[in-house]
This record gives structure tokens, sequence and C-alpha cells, in this order.
């Protein structure tokens, strides 16, 4: 139906005369109105009916691009631009269009040729200094980008080009010089909103909240309508501590302007850039209900519930968008991130991966796609998607902590501690990189280092959750968990809603064995949050803790039914089947945990295990063991579980090769030293197999095989006599 008006518009032209120049003539006109009236998707047909009469005419060209540039087509627009000027080389107006375009996508020699050439014909356009100035500031040329923009204000003073200037003042150092040129823009039009609202955010980025909030309230004072000066004013007023007047601001905005998407959104990202993360959903839920067309908003909600870890109520929203257009970039990535949440990985990867390849030049995307990598098993390609996103945005912390974190993981200390290094170097006030170099001395054993690394980070962000979460670790290893309680409990004074403190104490005081504190913690945690990531999972180790198996395992179908596509969880619980020797119960959890996602090693390995020792197929499980060593090459358990397989189905060779890179990897695991004595025993190297299962029974208690290791070295023994 939308397309009748076009369709009619387009007879009645058609209509008039047989006439082409009359014809193509009355087609930009028609185009141009639709145009002034905001429809651009009309006007573009309007001026391709006009260039399908006349393929040379070059200002249905022009108007055409102009059209793309209105609906952000610039790619578009910039042929369009393009093919104009070879129509109409002369055309000065269309190069200085042309030339910011250009300039977005790094043809900086391009830009600059054609600017040249205006700038030939007319040394005084001030615009052409104004881009020109622009093209230099691109190519970090700061010294003759500043020359550019005095000379654009010297021929035509205008306030984008103080702006412009204070800008680049400001970039190369120069705070004094930048005030002077943001209040050059205020006494030029002492009467401008934008003026006053450009000093402003000077004023805000140096510090000065309080002459930024009376920049903004001059140019709100200037215009009872003015939407930026009461945003920015609203932001200083939060990043200041006052809540309650930035609240205030935020909602009488929306009343200011009801139909402005920057006033009506500003509420709804105010409550979550400020943890009051009901009040977010609530809000832009009440916007979206409003203005249902806005796919902003629903973009906004989208990723907010998914921030929130409440992929279930993201998902159809997000459904909503992918029908409407399957290809939409925003709406592939938030469903990649949905599925990466319930846990369904491999899939994941899948969505990722497009989303890769629509946009390959987003750092973003290679970020999501190693991440997805990550929990999917696949370390390597892991490592390959996080450093191609740090290749293209070497100041993503989030991708760098990410890449050391699985470097770690892996073994792999030298790239860890490199990346980290250099993360230090480009955020030194950042606290990520130091959990980083944290974790990485964690790894190697220096406590020392590790803690020091974590003081550091903590110093600069003090309510960091990932930097507690590693405190919390190295105090448990030294037996300090005590000591990470009361540092925990202190920031919980300052912080008493913060769901996140309130589940790390509970650790803290469950690796202190102080059951009823940390059990009082997490409900805490809990009532603040009940998605909290693990948060049934905790306490399902509480109640175990406390030999309340049963309740532990009720524990965990509440986990699986909050989130079905955890199988984390599948896995808790069958560990827990396990210790009560109910296999076929244990066997259930994780064929369930393996069906959901097939390509997660961790559910491959545990089934793998069950089926090998307490009744399965072997050649499947050996399958299963061949997948985890492939996803997990470096990995002494990947190891462990395939020579475990081998040993099963008779291979003793293959056997020994993969159990002793698992007890050279993990010599004092007793589990791998038993798996290893066994298939020296199968191959008949009896003092290698008795070494063996004697390392495994070396003060270690009771395992899970200490009475079939003592079983096998009484053979040995009596085969001996």
């Amino acid at each position: 139906m939308r397309l009748i008006p076009v369709v009619l518009a387009v007879l009645s032209l058609g209509g008039c005369t047989r006439d082409p120049d009359v014809r193509k003539a009355k087609y930009l006109s028609s185009g141009k109105d639709y145009a002034t009236r905001g429809r651009y998707a009309e006007a573009l047909v309007q001026f391709r009916n006009a260039i399908d009469i006349d393929p040379k005419f070059a200002a249905a060209h022009v108007e055409l691009a102009r059209a793309y540039l209105n609906l952000n087509a610039r790619a578009d627009a910039a042929r369009e631009f393009q093919e104009s000027l070879v129509l109409e080389p002369n055309n000065s107006q269309v190069k200085l269009e042309l030339a910011p375009l250009l300039i977005g996508r790094r043809d900086n020699g391009r830009a600059a040729a054609l600017i040249q050439e205006v700038l030939k014909a007319d040394p005084e356009n001030s615009r052409a200094h104004a881009i020109l100035g622009q093209n230099y500031a691109d190519r970090k040329d700061l010294p003759n980008a500043i020359r550019e923009t005095q000379a654009a204000i010297e021929i035509e003073p205008r306030i984008e080009y103080y702006a412009a200037l204070g800008a680049l003042d400001l970039a190369s150092g120069n705070a004094s010089a930048a005030e002077i040129a943001y209040k050059g823009a205020t006494a030029l039009a002492p009467k401008s909103v934008q003026a006053h609202v450009y000093l402003g955010e000077f004023y805000f980025s140096q510090h000065r909240a309080e002459e930024a909030a009376a920049e903004m309230r001059r140019g709100a004072g200037l215009d009872p309508h003015a939407v930026p000066p009461r945003v920015f004013l609203g932001r200083i007023y939060a990043d200041t501590g006052k809540l309650d007047d930035a609240e205030k601001t935020f909602k009488e905005l929306k009343n200011i302007a009801p139909d402005d998407p920057q006033a009506y959104s500003a509420l709804g990202l105010f409550y979550e850039s400020t943890g009051q993360n009901e009040k977010a959903v609530a809000e832009f839920r009440a916007v979206l209900a409003k203005k249902p067309k806005d796919g902003a908003i629903k973009a906004r909600l989208i990723e907010t519930l998914i921030d929130q870890k409440r992929a279930n109520e993201a998902n159809p929203l997000n459904q909503e968008i992918l029908a409407v257009n399957p290809s939409d970039m925003e709406g592939m990535f938030a469903n990649g991130r949905i599925l990466l949440q319930e846990g369904r990985s491999a899939e994941a990867v899948a969505e990722f991966e497009k989303v890769v390849r629509a946009d390959p030049k987003s750092a973003r995307n290679y970020y999501f796609l190693g991440l997805a990598q990550r929990e999917a098993g696949l370390p390597i390609s892991a490592k390959g998607s996080l450093a191609k996103a740090l290749e293209l945005n070497p100041g993503l912390a989030d991708a760098s902590s990410a890449l050391a974190a699985l470097s770690t993981r892996t073994g792999d200390y030298e790239r860890a501690t490199k990346v980290a290094s250099k993360a230090l170097v480009s955020h030194p006030n950042h606290a990520a990189p130091h959990v980083s170099e944290a974790e990485v001395a964690f790894a190697k054993g220096d406590a020392k280092e590790s803690e020091a690394q974590i003081q550091e980070a903590l110093r600069h962000d003090p309510t960091l959750l990932p930097a507690l979460a590693t405190m919390v670790k190295i105090y448990g290893a030294q037996g300090r968990s005590r000591e990470a309680a009361e540092r925990l409990e202190t920031l919980l004074q300052g912080h008493p809603n913060n769901a996140g403190l309130h589940f790390l104490l509970a650790i803290a005081y469950f690796d202190s064995k102080d059951l009823d504190r940390s059990e009082r913690s997490l409900k805490k945690a809990l009532d603040l949050d009940p998605k909290i990531p693990d948060g049934y999972t905790m306490m399902a180790n509480i109640d175990a803790a406390r030999g309340l198996i049963e309740k532990a395992q009720a524990d965990l179908r509440n986990a699986i039914q909050t989130n079905p596509r955890n199988i984390a969880n599948y896995l808790a619980l069958a560990r827990l089947y396990q210790k009560q020797g109910d296999w076929p119960a244990a066997k259930k959890a994780c064929e369930q945990a393996h069906e959901m996602d097939p390509a997660a090693p961790a559910a491959a390995a545990q089934l793998a295990f069950l089926y090998l020792d307490h009744g399965g197929d072997a050649n499947t499980a050996l399958a299963m063991a061949q997948m985890v060593k492939q996803k997990m090459p470096d990995s002494a358990i990947a190891s462990d579980i395939l020579g475990w397989a081998y040993y099963k189905v008779g291979s003793r060779d293959s056997a020994l090769t993969y159990l002793q890179q698992s007890v050279r990897k993990s010599p004092d695991n007793p589990v791998f030293q038993y798996h290893l004595g066994m298939a020296y025993l199968a191959a008949g190297s009896l003092p290698a197999a008795e070494r063996s299962l004697q390392l495994a029974l070396k003060n270690t208690g009771d395992f899970a095989y200490t009475a079939d290791a003592k079983s096998a070295l009484e053979k040995i023994s009596r085969s001996r006599r």
C-alpha cells in the first residue's frame, strides 16, 4: 500500500507528455518535493526515473546522492556524486559534498585533490578550507589541520569552525587555546544554543563540572524546547552524583520534546548507565509502546535485556526485527549474543560468522565471535578472532582481557603477558590489563606478583567485579578467604545493592568454610538479581558441602529451569548423581547437556568418561574424546580422556601416547597416574605400571579409582611371586 502514491505519481507524470526533457524535469521536481518532506525513499524512485530517461542528467544524480545521504547510504551517495562529476567536472558544490564522504572511507588523497580544485577556482572558499582541515585531522596532521581551520574562520567566522578549531587544539594538548576557540563561538553568537553546548562540553572534558552545567543552563534558557543542552545537563548531574537532579531533568525533557528520539530515550539510557536495570527496561518498554516504529529504542531494549542476562525476554523482540529483515546487522548481532547467553555456543559461532562476513572491519564483531568460539571449545579459533579484533581496534580493552585470559587458560603465558603488557601501554589508567597480568602470574604460581597486579587494578576501580573475583581466587588459594570477605564487606557498606559484590562475598565465605554467612550473602545477591549467573549453582555447592545432596540437586534443577541452555548446571547435577553412585541419572544429565551443545568439550568429556567406566559404547566415547582433544589440544584432561578411550578399545600404543601427555602436564593428578598405570599393565610394562599406580595412591587418600589401583598393584605383586 505504501507504494501506491509513488505509482500514481509515476502514472500521472507519464501521462503528461512524451517530451523526455519535460518528463525528466517533472520527475526531478517531484523527487525534490518528496525530499523536502523527508520522504527520501519515495524521492529515490523519482530521481531514478529521471535518470532512466536521461542517464546523463547530472542534476538528478546529485539529488539522488543527497537522498541516499539522508538515508545513511553513504557508499551509494558517494557513487552518485562521482557520477555527477563525470558529467559536470567543474561543479564545486558537489566536490564539497563528496570530499567528506571520501574522508570517511579514508580516501584522503582523492578528497584533498577535489578540495584543491575548489580552492584553485575560489581561494576564499571557507568551507573548502574547513574540509581540508578535516582531511588533515583524519591523517593526524594536526598543525596543518589547525592552520586550515583558522583560515576558514578568517574568511567566514562560523560556530562550527570555532568548534572544530577547539577540538583540534584540545587534541594537540593545548587546552587554553581550545577554550579561547570555544569562547569565540559564544562571542560570535551569544544567543546560539549550540555554541553554549560546545563550550559546556569542553568544560566537562576538563572536569570543570560547575562551569559546564552553567553553560548548558544558559543554552537551555535560550530555547525552551532545546534538547542537547538539557541532555548534557542531565549527564553532568549524573556524573557528579546528583542522580535525583539528573532523573528530574530527563523526565522534564520527555515533556519538552516528546517526539525527539534523543529526548525520549535519555531517561532510559540514564537508568541503564547508573545500574538501575529494572527501571531502564520499564522505561524502554514504555517508550516503545508509544513509539512502536522506533527501531533504535527496540534495539536498545534488546541490548539492555541481553546485558542483564534476560535472553528469554530479548529473543521475541529481536525475532520481530529479523522477521522484517533477516539481514539486519544489529538483529543478527543480538541473535548471536542471545544464542551465546543461552549456552548454544555452536549456533552463536555460526551467527557471528555471518555478522563478520557482512562487516569484516568491525572489531566488535570479531570480539564476540571470539567469545563464542571460546565457549564452543575452539580456543585456537577464538585466539585468532580476538587477535583480529585487536588488530582492527588496538584500544578494545575487553578483547585484550579476553585474549590474555584465554592464553593463560591454555598455558600460553608468553602471549598472555604480551597482550596484557600492550594493553597496559594503551590503557595505563584502566584496571582490566592489570587483571590479565594478575591471572597470568597466578597461573604461573607467582602469588606475590598476582596480588600486586590485582591491588593495582582495584586502585583504578575498587568495585571492578572481575578484579575482585580474581582477588577472591588468589586469597582462597593462600588460605586468606576471610580477609577477602572483610574487604568485600567494606565495599558493600558503600554499595549495598550491588548483587555481584554479595555473590563474591558468598564465595569468599564458602571458601573459608562459613556456610551460614555464605548462604546469607548468596540469598541477598539473588534477592537483588534473581538471574545472577551461577546463583543457584552456588546454592547447590553450599548444600552439597553440608551433605544435603538431594537439596543440592533440587538447587541445580532450579538453575536449569531458570536457564535451561546453561550446560554447566547439567554437568554439575551429573557430578552430584555420581557422588551417589546413580550412574544412569548422571549419564542422562550429561546426555542432555551434550544434545544441547554437541560441540561443547566439557559435556562430551564428562559423558565419554561415564560411557567408558559405567556402561556405554566405547567407540562412541572414543569419537567424543577425539573431538575434545581436537578442540582442546593443550588440555591434560583432553589427553587423558582420549588415552583412556584408546585403552578401553584395546589400542595400547595410542593409549600410552596420550596418557603420557596428560601425566607430563599434571603429574600429581591421581586419576591420570592410575589410567597410565593401567595402560602400562595392559602393555606388559610391569615396573612402569607399578610406579604409576603407586604415584596414584601417594598422599591422596581415597579417589575414584583407589580400590582398582590397589587391586592392580596386588595383581602385579602376585605375578612376581
